[in-house]
């Protein structure tokens, strides 16, 4: 959790609105996040008064923001396909006969730098509400049609209550009519809306309940869905929430990422997001609670603290920003001194895989080539790019947009045995493709994904059987063209990345872990091989060592063990032993290895326990200081094993712990002695566990 506004106690600010654009930063491809929030009090008279933060790369650093004026309060924005930012703001205002009702609109051509406003009439082509708010996304069709979320009070079809609407424009937002009313011809009395494209192509929106006045508990939430692009939708359903998450709430907010995981947050009580594993939003499987901050147990005092409005913005493949405050305006607050802050944090929503290539980086890196003839540069949207094929968004612009012939080949750094390939074709538009893949760029088997034509908008994964390959190459196919391709995901066999695992979670497949998390600080240290993420064993427990059991997917007889180590506060070096299964079937230490750093004679060295002291096994040089990467093999047979740094042969041992049968992995630890550590972080990245050949 990070703090884009933080002020002494007594300053108000609540409800953070936030939206995000890709945009390029000294090559690469970043989200620029800009987030406001309301300093008035939280009342239908108050004069509206908003702040607002920038950060200009994936919402690190958050300076002020002063491009529109206070009273703008952003409450939906988004990057429309001709590269220009369209905002809305809150609350409406008047606007000249014929209309009664005004929408305030912003619009940027230089990346939300500047803006121009109008108001837009709001065309009241169906019904005379009582009043409207803008609430809260904003969608653009393919032909260029923009829908835009709203509430409101009034009659519809002789029925008085609240409304959750789809206003819609096809002038770029001068004007805006009336689409449908989700909720109309049902029991429910609805207000907020969240509203987002689906992995399967459909419209869907969550409602939050009326309440005649803010007491516990909130209304439940609703969810409906669209096929014709909000022209109609289902009957609204109660949201059925994940187990032990709340079915009542308010300003729900939905991102469908790159990576095909639909996302949700809700708040009061609590601030929660909840995830659609398959993207479609018809069943919410997993959840968590990301911030609690209430001052007693009793229904009122549960209900308080963090206002519960929350934003939601893409971050990139497998991750996205959320937003919420730690009270609300004055009311809820008092209890705290009045310490309204703002407040983001990183949420990971990860799909299968743990051999994800980090393509983004090893193309910039320039070990990896994309080629294939894409639509010439523009200045308005610099993100699109051939490499916009492996940047980790899905927006429209953020794509290799390909050009006659349309083909687009990816030679790798090396061959791997791929197992898995994510593949987005043009967002919102029917495509065709096929993948193929070689070892030597000549010649090409059959493909081993057939996409069939569909329109996408966020990736679609094929599991595929193992294949070497160091080329892929995805072509059109009958059906339908390939005008883009937007995002790429390549996954290898037998090799863990961290590069598709949670940021700060335990990684996956790994046994027996202390104190060992995945981290992406690549401006601490960078990530092995031209990558973002790895592993790290954090030790700063004198009573216990860090540690992590990498289980192997293959048992044999002979083992090949390889992977990037990093030893930052090296203290007294890492232990590896190396695991296997004896006659009894037992899992035990075969071998005890210790790596440390010699430095007085500017070596490294490798030893091996013998059940009473260590042996030597070898060495090699030069010494290598903290914070830089080395590469370690370790190959074991019945008879004896082999260590290598950096592919220099550093020594063999014939030492056994135990006689196994078969090997099955390795465990890492840090220190020879839990009380000699104290603060060490000993980074592992790219580990894979083969047969050796």
């Amino acid at each position: 959790m990070w703090y884009p506004w933080a002020p002494g106690p007594g300053e108000l600010g609540a409800n953070p609105q936030a939206f995000s654009i890709d945009h390029v930063v000294d090559g690469r491809r970043v989200k620029k996040v800009v987030t406001s929030w309301a300093r008035n009090e939280d009342t239908p008279t108050a004069t509206l008064n908003n702040g607002a933060a920038v950060a200009e790369e994936d919402g690190q650093v958050f300076a002020p923001y002063t491009a529109l004026p206070p009273q703008f309060t952003m409450v939906g924005t988004t990057r429309l396909r001709d590269g220009s930012v369209l905002s809305a703001s809150f609350v409406p205002t008047t606007a000249p006969a014929p209309n009664r009702i005004g929408l305030p609109m912003a619009r940027s051509t230089d990346l939300a730098r500047s803006w121009t406003k109008w108001t837009a009439p709001l065309i009241e082509n169906k019904w005379r509400l009582s009043w409207y708010r803008v609430h809260r996304d904003l969608v653009e069709l393919p032909d260029g049609t923009i829908l835009m979320g709203g509430y409101g009070h009034g009659t519809i079809n002789g029925v008085t209550k609240g409304y959750s609407l789809v206003f819609e424009s096809t002038d770029g937002g001068q004007t805006f009519r009336q689409r449908s009313a989700v909720n109309a011809g049902s029991t429910f009395c609805t207000n907020e809306l969240g509203m987002a494209r689906t992995g399967d192509g459909r419209l869907i929106a969550v409602m939050r309940g009326c309440e005649s006045v803010p007491r516990p508990p909130a209304m439940p939430l609703t969810v409906a869905f669209s096929d014709d692009d909000g022209m109609t939708w289902e009957q609204p359903k109660p949201y059925v929430p994940p187990a032990d998450m709340p079915n009542n709430g308010i300003m729900p907010k939905l991102v469908l990422q790159p990576n095909g995981q639909l996302l949700m947050s809700y708040g009061r009580p609590d601030n929660n997001v909840v995830v659609s594993l398959d993207g479609t939003g018809r069943t919410w499987d997993t959840g968590e609670t990301i911030y609690s901050r209430h001052p007693g147990a009793d229904p009122l005092r549960r209900w308080m603290g963090s206002s519960g409005n929350m934003d939601l913005v893409q971050l990139d493949s497998s991750s996205s920003l959320a937003f919420g405050d730690t009270c609300h305006n004055i009311w809820w607050c008092r209890e705290y001194g009045h310490d309204n802050k703002i407040w983001t944090r990183k949420v990971d929503a990860v799909g299968p895989g743990v051999g994800r290539l980090d393509l983004a980086t090893k193309v910039r890196d320039g070990i990896v080539e994309l080629t294939g003839k894409v639509v010439p540069a523009d200045d308005r949207f610099a993100e699109q790019r051939i490499e916009g094929a492996v940047d980790g968004s899905s927006e429209y612009r953020a794509a290799a947009r390909l050009a006659e012939p349309q083909r687009l080949t990816v030679e790798l750094d090396r061959v791997y045995t791929l197992e898995r390939i994510g593949l987005m074709m043009a967002r919102g538009e029917a495509n065709s493709a096929t993948i193929q893949v070689s070892e030597n760029g000549r010649s090409w088997g059959t493909p081993v994904v057939r996409t069939g034509v569909r329109t996408d908008y966020a990736m679609r994964y094929d599991d595929i059987d193992p294949v070497r390959a160091k080329y892929v190459r995805i072509s059109p196919a009958d059906g339908a063209p390939l005008t883009a391709v937007t995002e790429l995901e390549l996954f290898a066999k037998d090799l863990l990345t961290f590069e598709n695992d949670p940021f700060n979670g335990t990684p996956r497949t790994l046994k027996d872990t202390r104190y060992a998390h995945v981290t992406d600080a690549d401006k601490i240290i960078p990530g092995f091989d031209h990558s973002t993420s790895h592993m790290v064993l954090v030790d700063a427990d004198q009573a216990a060592r860090a540690s992590a059991t990498f289980p192997a997917n293959t048992p044999a007889r002979a083992q090949h063990i390889s992977f990037g180590y990093e030893g930052w506060g090296y203290g007294t070096g890492a232990i590896w032993d190396i695991r296997g299964i004896d006659e009894n079937g037992d899992e035990v230490t075969a071998v005890r290895l210790h790596f440390a750093p010699d430095s007085a004679n500017n070596r490294m060295k490798v030893r091996a326990w013998n059940s009473t002291s260590w042996v030597e096994v070898g060495t090699a040089g030069p010494f290598i200081p903290n914070k830089q990467w080395m590469s370690i093999t370790i190959d074991s047979t019945t008879t004896e094993t082999t260590v290598s740094l950096n592919g220099t042969i550093m020594g063999s041992t014939s030492e056994r712990l135990a006689e196994v049968d078969r090997f099955i992995g390795f465990r890492a630890e840090t220190g020879l002695d839990p009380v000699d550590v104290g603060n060490m972080e000993h980074a592992y990245d790219d580990v894979q566990i083969v047969p050796l050949s």
